[in-house]
Formats: C-alpha cells, sequence, structure tokens
C-alpha cells in the first residue's frame, strides 16, 4: 500500500497509508490508540478495502514512521494530536475524496482525540472503539490503585528522569513525546477529564452531529464500561448507537483492549464493524 507523508501545522511529517479500493464510496479513517503504530491496523485495513471501502491510517508525531530523529525533540502534545495531526488527516481526505462518505474509527484514545479536531464535524459516521475517559476513578479494587500510581507515580517520574515515555519498556505501546505523556497522566488524574484543561471553542465534541456507534468490552482492563458510557456522552449532539459485548458473545475467551483487530475476528467483530462502516 501507497505511504506518503502530510505536513500537519508543526511543520510535522505525518506518515499515511492510503488503502485504496477504486470503486469506493466510503473513506474510511482509522485512528490509532495510545503509542500503537499504524501497522497494527493493517489486516483489518485490508479487509475492509477488499470489502469496498477506501481506509486511511496513519502514525501520530513521534510515533512509528512519523517519529524522525530523537523523540527528546518532539514537543507535540496529546492535543495537538488531535487538533493537528488528525486534524491534517482529515483534511487531506475530505479533498482527496470530497464525494465519498466519511467515516471515522476512533480506537481508545483516537477516540478521544475526535473531539479535538476542527474538520470532524464534517463526518458522516463515527465509530468510536473502547474510547473511554482514563480517569482512574472509574477502576475497580486494586486495578484503581495500579492506575492511581501509573498516573501520579510513573508516568509523571520516568518522563521527567528519561525525557519521555519509555512504554516499550514495560507494556505494548510505543515510547511517548514527553508532552504528549504528560498531558494524558494530567487528563487521567482528573475527574473531568480533558474538558477542565480546554474552553469550549477548543473542543468539538458538542458540535459533531453525524450518527456514531460506541463500542466496549465486558473483558477490557483499559476501558471500563462506565468509563465508555462517560465519554460517549460527551458527544451530546450524535445519534448514538451504544454497544456493549461480551466474549461469549463471539464464541470467544478473551477480546480485551487489542484482539478485536486481529484476523480470528475477521468473520464477527470485523464483520459487524464492516456493516457500522456501511449503514
Amino acid at each position: 500500500m501507497p505511504s506518503f507523508n502530510l505536513n500537519s501545522s508543526e511543520n510535522r511529517a505525518i506518515n499515511c497509508q492510503l488503502f485504496e479500493n477504486d470503486s469506493s464510496s466510503t473513506i474510511l479513517i482509522i485512528v490509532s490508540a495510545m503509542g500503537v503504530k499504524q501497522s497494527f491496523y493493517k489486516n483489518f485495513s485490508e479487509f475492509a478495502e477488499a470489502s469496498g471501502i477506501s481506509v486511511i491510517t496513519f502514525d501520530y508525531s513521534g510515533i512509528g514512521n512519523s517519529l524522525n530523529g530523537n523523540i527528546k525533540n518532539y514537543r507535540d502534545s496529546l492535543y495537538s494530536w488531535g487538533n493537528k495531526d488528525l486534524e491534517t488527516v482529515i483534511k487531506y481526505s475530505i479533498e482527496k475524496f470530497p464525494h465519498h462518505k466519511k467515516v471515522i474509527i476512533g480506537h481508545s484514545v483516537g477516540g478521544q482525540l475526535i473531539g479535538l479536531a476542527p474538520s470532524s464535524v464534517h463526518l458522516d459516521k463515527m465509530i468510536l472503539i473502547s474510547a473511554q475517559s482514563g480517569f482512574w476513578g472509574f477502576w475497580k479494587g486494586f486495578d484503581k490503585v495500579k492506575m492511581f500510581l501509573n498516573w501520579y507515580l510513573l508516568f509523571p517520574t520516568l518522563t521527567y528522569f528519561i525525557g519521555y515515555m519509555p512504554s516499550k519498556r514495560f507494556s505494548k505501546m510505543e515510547n511517548l513525546p514527553a508532552n504528549v505523556a504528560k498531558e494524558w497522566a494530567k487528563w487521567c488524574r482528573n475527574p473531568n477529564y480533558l474538558f477542565d484543561y480546554f474552553s469550549e471553542e477548543k473542543t468539538f465534541f458538542n458540535k459533531i452531529k453525524c450518527a456514531a456507534t460506541s463500542i466496549s468490552f465486558d473483558d477490557d482492563f483499559f476501558a471500563p464500561k462506565k468509563s465508555v458510557d462517560w465519554l460517549s456522552q460527551k458527544f451530546q449532539n450524535v445519534t448514538l448507537k451504544r454497544k456493549h459485548f461480551f466474549p461469549n458473545d463471539f464464541n470467544v475467551t478473551k477480546i480485551g483492549h487489542f484482539d478485536l483487530f486481529k484476523n480470528n475476528f475477521k468473520n464477527s467483530i470485523w464483520k459487524f464493524l464492516l456493516e457500522e462502516i456501511k449503514n
């Protein structure tokens, strides 16, 4: 698939891949989870392309193929990932495919960032997958303690001493630019998450008026149902369909936060997503 760069308003090169179906009348934008490279969504993108949908994926600035040089030199914030990087990709998609239906999938933090991109108001359909508030109070028991320590101790300390968040050392995430890690931790310490830090003029959650489907999974550690419910309601003017699934709905024992994009869900969750994209 062709790979190309788009320049954001910060003059950063945002690396993208386009899976173009010549007969398609729909362009699907996939917005990655935190620290997840666009290549993670390659199999699903090829599946969608083969099913008559053109797809564009991208790496946030400082991640994957959009990381050039030392990550310590990146000053990008989590807000700029949505307001600039994602905004650049949405604008490109609108300009290149002016007559296509515009659909977006936001996975985890990707769903949060949709509300920070001005051009998101031009979307025709939004699909949120495990898109949640990261506030530690949504977790229970010892998991709540772990999340509290994550945002008050682990992230601030490592980022301060190392100059970026070395996520690769203890998780499947890519390393995060310092300002991204700091801002994420700040949001996750606040019961009102990101909404206490930006005026309504700087966010677009209430301005998006398209159809939307919000999906969560019961065994997803990173997105408790209540945290997904909370964020879904922040898109106050969409026509919302809310779906909460259990692994046994798909005759499996585990889905979690990431497994739904694996090939073994091609004939189940992927087909469900395909119908959501087309309808």
